[in-house]
């Protein structure tokens, strides 16, 4: 999709204004309606574009059928054809203005502000509930300020018209942000308009005090926090805020959802009845923000939003799920911990499944943000009963008929070892490894890329870096990383873990020798035949002696050599060597450059585009930008660049 597409005959797509999950979104004008409108867009791929593509129907079906002031407008739904390629629109109406987290990120709102917010925010949950919806991802980056002050609540695409037990899609998906998600979300309870109300509760803490309730540094903690520990305490007087604040925020952050607020409604109510304190009733225009002592912004850095820079247009539009995704695909799963390396692949395709066991998430819960100082609650010592009952049942999952029901099976098993253990135990940390292994076995790459990343810094701190499972976490995570087709990364990540891998197994071990195979693979798939080449001929005389000429491992590291060979032949034959084009930009220059349109650092839309244009032009490829705005969030920028750049 480019500048000028037109959409149904109609969408003329103008500007690109960022994107997230599958969706893309554009600045469009309506020739029709002759009318500015922000369009969400994706295209059919297969598998995940089509779920994608349904879960758009969804989303204009529930929130076109909303009519609230503080609800985003949908117009329009469609499919159209562009460049022999199928895609899914959704046409929003088009905001200017901030999210929440951007809001927060500058400062502390007047407190009359945010209650005012509060109010409005309860509105448009209340209309979506009377409409049988639970929106179920409640979160600063979820609410916008426009420029001319209204508020709008964006992204009823993961909410479900059914309102049925569970947080789960059928799918297995966890949808929702951990920092928000009610207790019933993570246990798989029924879920209704009481979940949003917990939300809710720790959007207005945030709003208060510019801290969440709970501050743990990944999904396991905030999970372990959200369901053992007490909030903290909200002081009013400190953030001069009305005392009955303090018992509202307390019923709504209720771990029972019997006792929280009856409905949105009723906080709704409870708020305007504080809308006159200290003349806070109608609010500015355009929010006014105050500084003060103590933290400001988010206490860990937001989800990835599809709003792109502070002064530019924002569309609602749907954010991927958060947390680990269990999609209950038939796949034959490995032998428990698999120990032996499995045989590698074809030549020039993607190494096989790292040999030696995944590792989990879990940490050791941090000190919880300073709105109050409670004792932080440990999980107390498990009985050896417990223990070994939780050990029994993890072996019982590796033996499920699919992959995909040892995931669920083991998800299940690793949020309970969270309480019954504590997050840093070493059976908890392994609970949570298997999970993720038998994850990226279901071929849930994303979910379980997401799971490792936290995993890998959690057993660092916990288990140490040379550990055996920190090792087989960060193997697991450069092996799906590398299967993703992030070939850049893989190549860095196992650079990094070869020599952590052989102090720890020493240089002849089978899984450092297909760890190093892995890396000549990777190295082939960015570009790099003669870089594959070389390791192939330095790993081969290796894997003969150690594992002998006829084993599996050592006939395909022969395969791929040849292969590999053979490619370069026919490329030198055909001048394929030689670069194509020439950078006009050194790689310093570049990564500036990617670093500020990666999160779109610009005052105004013209300077973005200057910077799209200088890139271009720098390297010397139209559409270079768009690689830039797609790269998932585990390519880091530099990674990013010598993907562009190539080998």
């Amino acid at each position: 999709m480019r500048v000028g597409d037109v959409l149904d005959g109609r969408y003329e797509l103008q500007e690109k204004l960022g994107q997230g999950g599958f969706g893309v979104v554009w600045r469009a004008q309506d020739t029709r309606m002759r009318r500015p409108v922000a369009v969400k867009v994706i295209g059919h791929h297969g598998g995940d574009q089509a779920k994608a593509a349904l879960r758009f129907v969804r989303e204009a079906c529930a929130a076109g059928n909303l009519s609230h002031p503080h609800i985003v407008t949908v117009h329009d739904l469609g499919q159209s054809e562009l460049a022999d390629q199928q895609v899914t629109f959704l046409v929003m109406e088009l905001l200017t203005g901030r999210t929440l987290t951007e809001v927060l990120r500058a400062g502390l709102p007047e407190p009359a502000l945010s209650l005012r917010w509060g109010r409005e925010i309860c509105g448009a949950l209340a209309a979506a509930h009377d409409a049988g919806m639970v929106h179920r991802d409640i979160k600063p980056d979820n609410v916008m300020i426009t420029d001319a002050g209204h508020l709008k609540v964006l992204d009823f695409g993961i909410a479900q018209l059914d309102i049925g037990a569970g947080g789960l899609t059928t799918t297995g998906t966890i949808v929702g942000s951990p920092a928000y998600m009610a207790p019933e979300r993570w246990t798989g309870g029924r879920v209704d308009g009481r979940a949003d109300l917990y939300a809710l509760g720790c959007v207005l803490v945030e709003l208060f005090t510019g801290a969440r309730p709970f501050s743990g540094d990944s999904t396991p903690v905030l999970m372990y926090q959200h369901l053992n520990e007490p909030p903290p305490a909200l002081d009013p007087t400190q953030f001069g805020l009305p005392p009955q604040v303090a018992g509202l925020v307390a019923e709504l952050l209720a771990k029972d959802p019997q006792q929280r607020p009856a409905d949105a409604r009723t906080v709704e109510r409870r708020l305007g009845e504080l809308a006159g304190w200290r003349g806070g009733g109608a609010g500015a225009a355009v929010p006014t923000v105050v500084d003060r002592a103590g933290p400001v912004g988010p206490s860990t850095p937001p989800a990835p939003s599809d709003s792109v820079g502070s002064a530019a247009p924002v569309a609602a539009v749907a954010v991927g799920p958060v947390g680990p995704v269990v999609p209950p695909v038939p796949v034959a799963p490995p032998p428990l911990p698999p120990v032996a390396p499995s045989a590698l692949p074809a030549p020039s395709a993607r190494p096989a499944p790292p040999a030696m066991p995944p590792a989990p998430p879990a940490g050791i819960p941090s000190v919880l943000s300073p709105l109050t100082t409670p004792p932080v609650v440990v999980a107390a010592p498990a009985d050896d009963a417990v223990r070994a009952g939780l050990r029994e049942r993890r072996s019982a999952a590796y033996r499920a008929a699919t992959a995909g029901e040892s995931a669920i099976l083991l998800q299940t098993i690793a949020r309970e070892s969270v309480t019954a253990l504590g997050p840093a135990d070493r059976d908890t940390l392994g609970a949570w490894r298997d999970f993720s292994w038998y994850l990226s076995r279901t071929g849930d790459l994303d979910g379980a890329i997401r799971l490792l990343s936290s995993v890998v810094g959690d057993m660092r701190s916990a288990l140490g870096p040379a550990d055996p499972d920190t090792l087989g976490a960060r193997y697991h995570l450069a092996w799906c990383i590398g299967e993703s087709g992030s070939s850049v990364t893989a190549v860095r990540l196992l650079h990094e873990l070869l020599p952590d891998l052989t102090a720890a197994w020493g240089p002849q071990d089978s899984r450092v020798l297909k760890a190093r195979h892995d890396l000549a693979v990777h190295l082939a798939n960015r570009g790099d035949l003669q870089g594959a080449t070389a390791h192939l001929h330095a790993l081969l005389p290796e894997l003969a002696r150690s594992l002998g000429e006829h084993h599996p491992s050592t006939v395909q590291a022969w395969q791929d050599l040849a292969g590999y060979q053979q490619r370069l032949a026919q490329a030198g034959r055909k001048g394929g060597t030689r670069r194509l084009r020439t950078p006009k930009i050194s790689r310093l220059e570049m990564l500036m450059l990617v670093r500020r349109l990666r999160v779109w650092d610009f005052a105004t839309d013209q300077e973005g585009a200057a910077h799209v244009a200088a890139l271009e032009r720098g390297i010397g490829l139209k559409g270079v930008a768009d690689v830039v705005f797609e790269a998932p969030d585990h390519v880091s920028d530099e990674d990013l660049v010598e993907e562009i750049f190539g080998p």
